[in-house]
């Protein structure tokens, strides 16, 4: 099952709403590009990389992040850490933080690591969630609406809000909003 199947219209709605609400309290307009940077003072949370996490599990860090397969973990310090992969493109790291934010946002309940491989234990709703609200964050659907007015296509898109083409083929296909290409 896809990501749009396994979210209800309902649920999408609502975190489309959550990310309004979230970037106006913030300050930001839906067409104004929001950095991840103002997330971490808003909620005040440090961003490390793998190499940069100071004093940290170094092995289990290591293992997530030789994998590749380890976009972003939030260890459950005091102020919550968020390490990110730096070996990701700048506009991947983008989204990865803002994936994690979504995971702060929706209050989800941390699970742990699994102990034989050391890798994060997730649940999918909460992923599908973060997946979706770090979208919305990045590319708000009324974002899309104003590029669309302003006959942006997709690569002027990306580059407006600091997202990938792909996050905005994401972003406009579940909208339904198709940018001039």
């Amino acid at each position: 099952m896809g990501l749009i199947e396994s979210l209800t219209t309902e649920n999408r709605k609502r975190l489309e709403a959550i990310a309004t609400e979230k970037r106006t309290i913030l300050g930001f307009k839906a067409y104004e590009p929001l950095p991840a940077e103002v997330l971490t003072e808003h909620f005040q949370v440090k961003i490390f990389t793998e190499e940069t996490v100071p004093n940290a599990e170094s092995e289990q860090i290591k293992l997530l992040f030789n994998s590749n397969s380890c976009s972003a973990v939030i260890l459950p310090t005091k102020p919550l850490w968020i390490v990110h992969n730096s070996r990701h493109t700048p506009v991947r790291q983008q989204s990865n933080l803002m994936h994690e934010f979504a995971h702060i946002i929706l209050n989800h309940k941390m699970v742990g690591f699994d102990a034989k491989t050391g890798l994060p234990q997730r649940r999918q709703q909460d992923e599908d969630e973060a997946i979706y609200l770090g979208g919305c964050l990045q590319i708000p659907r009324r974002g899309l609406i104003w590029a669309k007015q302003k006959k942006m296509n997709l690569s002027q898109v990306a580059l407006h809000f600091n997202a990938s083409e792909e996050m905005v083929r994401f972003r406009s296909n579940v909208n339904g909003i198709f940018l001039n290409c």
